[in-house]
C-alpha cells in the first residue's frame, strides 16, 4: 500500500539522503518526485526481492515452437532469432 510517507521530493532526497535511505527500508519504497511528479522509485532489498517472485517465469522455446515459428508469416527473421536464443543455451 503506497502512503504519503512513501513520497519524498528530490530536495529532501538530496539534503536528508541518510534518512530516505533508512526509510526505504522501513516502508519497502520510495517515491521520488520533481515538480509534483515520480520520477524514481527506490526499492529496498526485501521489496525488490518480493517483485521478482511475482514476475513471470521464463519460457523456454521448444523445436516445435520453433518451427510453428519458421512456418509463419515471420520467416527467416524468426529463425535467425531462434538459432541465436538456442546459441545462449
Amino acid at each position: 500500500m503506497i502512503t504519503e510517507r512513501n513520497f519524498v521530493s528530490i530536495s529532501d532526497l538530496r539534503d536528508k539522503t541518510s534518512s530516505v535511505i533508512k526509510d526505504v527500508n522501513v516502508f519497502g519504497k520510495k517515491i521520488v518526485l520533481s515538480q509534483n511528479k515520480p520520477i524514481w522509485v527506490f526499492l529496498s532489498i526485501a521489496e525488490y526481492n518480493h517483485m521478482q517472485k511475482l514476475s513471470f517465469e521464463k519460457e523456454q522455446a521448444t523445436s516445435k515452437d520453433i518451427a510453428a515459428y519458421t512456418k509463419s508469416s515471420h520467416g527467416d527473421d524468426g529463425v535467425e532469432a531462434f538459432s541465436f536464443l538456442e546459441s545462449l543455451k
